[in-house]
């Protein structure tokens, strides 16, 4: 068994999730609400969030996933607020990489890639999209 963070936005999830396959190298795939079947029982959306993403995923190449969908908030959704993804990558240097790509527009720098007394290189931060990110690498 293995958890999948499943990360919640309201008009970002196709921007972020273009990002994060590109920053990651994943397979992106998205399902737009405008891709529904009418008459599914789910109530139409405005004109503005025609384009809302109802299901995304990317599948990272070593089999991992993220997934995540905008939560219009006349169905009760909201933002993300509360978690973090944690990932943990192969090289310090590899940390900074995807550290630097994600800061670009970045919300908050919670902390610098830097060292701590479990990692040899580990940061904190909320990206541009609303998605808050512990990166680090596995003590050599």
């Amino acid at each position: 068994m293995q958890f999948i963070p499943y990360l919640s936005f309201q008009g970002e999830c196709r921007p972020a999730f273009t990002t994060y396959a590109e920053i990651f190298d994943g397979t992106l795939e998205l399902m737009p609400f405008s891709d529904m079947p009418p008459g599914d029982g789910m109530p139409s959306l405005p004109p503005e969030q025609a384009g809302w993403i109802m299901h995304g995923s990317v599948t990272l190449p070593d089999g991992g996933l993220l997934m995540g969908a905008d939560m219009p908030p006349q169905f009760g959704g909201e933002r993300m607020a509360g978690a973090s993804v944690a990932i943990s990558l192969p090289s310090p240097a590899e940390v900074n990489r995807v550290f630097d790509a994600l800061k670009v527009d970045a919300q908050t720098i919670a902390m610098e890639v830097g060292p701590t007394f479990f990692s040899p290189a580990f940061g904190m931060l909320t990206d541009r999209f609303g998605t808050s990110w512990m990166i680090m690498t596995e003590p050599q």
